[in-house]
């Protein structure tokens, strides 16, 4: 579909320049103005959420660029926008809210365009009149349009609306910590639960993700779930069972877009349920990378993990007790394979079958690199606390080596 005027930044190349390198700070502007006139924007203090709303108007000032560069509006650059008002109709926003989100979008897209543009000296009041009357009013029409049809089409899917819609605000109070003591839906979280993150792959559509959603309700007994830009998080009841039910129900959602899961500590109440989130993300954070996101779908989970993400929260501290506590490896060190070796022997208890089929390798490849430890290190000697440490050990310098920090 064409614009009805070529754009003066489709003209002019340095123009086009200048506004491709603020697409950061103008999709930062756009969030500002939600959070400071649209009251359900401004109550957001999740992190996680917080970046969905951002990368979506990082999408929505690409999409603003592209048309003004080519002078057309492409189907394919409203995807994420449309993606991103399906995401606000699951997660409990108001159709209004989130129209009036997009509209003040593009209209602080504008005036920080401009502005930018006659600072600068890019384009004259002329132009910049020319290219608001040809391109805003048909913009903004087209994204009214597209993101009203895809709310109202998420919203109503089977009949679901009002349901889905009050599970998703309520737990979204929940996670943000803002849900009354005395309101009426707090019993639901007044049972033993533990919260999930459920990451999938970056280029998963909105469906993907509603699949995952609908495969932790079905398979490991969601209470309430809602969904982020990458990720789906769940309030799940803890089966009479225990926590290793949960843990092999979350290992078989039959879901190949599904990075990685974090799972947080169990939560007797709303109040805990926040925190068992926060817990869910660190195992999910500090999981994948460890793993390099490598692993087939494993599950990350927080009452295993509490040692190794609280050392991690001082780097500096975690820096030296790896430097003490593999100080007997330090000559085998710059051997790709030894610590990998260390890390599978001791997570495997020393059952050498098991450490092969861990790293891909024969069994006779094992015991060849644990006579090449040996002098620096018996690990058929370690046991008890000397194993955990050393473990623990091996784990925190992958995640800093994996995270860019000097580990000399």
């Amino acid at each position: 579909m064409s614009l009805a005027n070529p754009s003066v930044i489709r003209q002019r190349d340095d123009g086009a320049a200048l506004l491709r390198v603020r697409v950061d700070t103008l999709a930062a502007a756009m969030v500002r103005a939600y959070q400071a006139e649209i009251s359900e924007y401004r109550e957001i203090n999740d992190d996680l959420l917080l970046g969905d709303v951002l990368e979506v108007s990082v999408a929505t000032v690409r999409c603003c660029l592209n048309a003004i560069r080519t002078g057309q509006l492409h189907d394919e650059d409203f995807v994420p926008l449309i993606e991103g008002a399906r995401r606000r109709a699951v997660q409990g926003f108001g159709k209004e809210a989130v129209l009036r989100a997009y509209r003040l979008g593009v209209q602080v897209f504008w005036r920080e365009v401009t502005e930018a543009l006659a600072d600068t000296g890019t384009a004259s009041e002329h132009d910049l009149v020319s290219m608001a009357a040809a391109s805003v009013l048909e913009f903004a029409d087209r994204i009214s349009t597209e993101v009203a049809a895809a709310y109202a089409g998420q919203a109503g899917r089977d009949g679901r609306v009002m349901e889905q819609q009050y599970r998703s605000q309520l737990f979204e109070s929940v996670l943000a910590g803002t849900l009354a003591e005395h309101h009426r839906g707090v019993d639901t979280f007044a049972v033993r639960h533990c919260v999930v993150v459920a990451e999938v792959r970056s280029s998963a559509p909105f469906a993907d993700l509603e699949e995952v959603g609908r495969s932790i309700v079905n398979r490991a007994g969601a209470l309430s779930w809602t969904v982020r830009h990458r990720s789906v998080v769940a309030a799940l009841e803890l089966p009479d069972r225990g926590r290793d039910k949960l843990v092999r129900s979350l290992a078989a959602l039959p879901s190949d877009q599904v990075v990685g899961i974090g799972l947080g500590y169990v939560a007797e109440n709303a109040s805990q349920t926040r925190q068992s989130y926060v817990e869910a993300l660190d195992a999910l954070r500090v999981g994948l990378g460890i793993t390099g996101q490598t692993a087939i779908r494993p599950v990350f989970d927080h009452y295993s993990m509490a040692p190794l993400i609280a050392m991690l929260a001082e780097p500096d501290r975690a820096r030296r007790f790896v430097a003490a506590a593999l100080a007997p490896l330090s000559s085998v060190m710059d051997r790709g394979w030894a610590l990998p070796t260390v890390d599978a022997y001791l997570t495997h208890g020393g059952c050498l079958n098991d450490v092969a089929l861990a790293l891909n390798v024969h069994k006779s490849t094992v015991k060849y690199r644990l006579s090449e430890l040996r002098p620096y290190l018996d690990l058929a000697a370690c046991g008890g606390e000397q194993s955990a440490t050393l473990l623990l050990a091996v784990r925190v310098h992958k995640y800093l080596s994996t995270a860019g920090f000097d580990l000399r």
